[in-house]
């Protein structure tokens, strides 16, 4: 299949997501795996927001499908953290071109994280933080300008998930190189989890090092399995 020209990453010559279903990918291989319905529910009795970490902000693709999957939830005053990084942070422009695909079924959420993505400075490097209010509650949103294992150390609390949702390891391999996965083992709750689209011999060598026990749960669209990792 020809990809169009305005997903491609150019700094990795690599595509953003696949444009057919990424929304519903990220759905089954970062929230359902995961069980967050479940999760967050259990952090909502306890007034606890729910914390996550993401590898790769790219163009908002995974933040957008997580507020139509909250949304269509049921839950309300929810509140979740979600930490990213980007070191080749786009425009709202182009973040408006990518995800534009997606404007008829999730619309009102590609608007809501373009009105707080317009209010950082993307030139300047470090955390930049927005809220972003919904209908189930609030999405705190703090991304890292910069280097992902520079966020990774920075980060005060530990995640209860992390969203691995880099380029691929052919494409990007320090995205997942051992340091990288180590210290978010180390940024991991215990019985936190971990979840990525790839299943490469070398991510999982390095996620187990990194003190995950992982499962290969049902992929979504050509993809067969994608892995989930339990921190012991």
């Amino acid at each position: 299949m020809l990809i169009p020209s305005y997903l491609v990453n150019e700094k990795f010559d690599d595509r953003y997501f696949d444009v057919v279903n990424a929304l519903d990918e990220a759905q089954q291989i970062y929230f359902r795996n995961n069980n967050l319905i479940e999760r967050i529910t259990v952090g909502l009795k306890s007034k606890t927001p729910f914390i996550i970490g993401e590898t790769g902000f790219g163009a908002g693709r995974v933040v957008v499908s997580l507020m139509e999957f909250m949304k269509n939830s049921g839950l309300k005053n929810v509140s979740i953290e979600y930490n990213s990084v980007e070191m080749y942070p786009m425009g709202p422009e182009r973040m408006l071109n990518i995800l534009n695909g997606f404007k008829e079924r999730v619309g009102a959420e590609i608007d809501a994280l373009l009105e707080a993505y317009k209010s950082i400075d993307i030139t300047v490097g470090g955390w930049h933080s927005m809220k972003i209010q919904q209908s189930f509650g609030e999405i705190h949103l703090n991304i890292w300008i910069g280097e992902a294992l520079e966020m990774v150390k920075v980060l005060e609390k530990p995640c209860d998930v992390w969203f691995l949702d880099g380029h691929s390891p052919k494409k990007n391999p320090s995205i997942w190189r051992p340091e990288l996965l180590m210290a978010i083992g180390e940024k991991t709750k215990s019985g936190g989890t971990c979840a990525t689209f790839t299943v490469a011999g070398a991510v999982k060598n390095a996620l187990v090092e990194a003190g995950f026990t992982l499962k290969k749960h049902e992929g979504c669209g050509g993809k067969k399995q994608v892995l989930q990792g339990i921190k012991c």
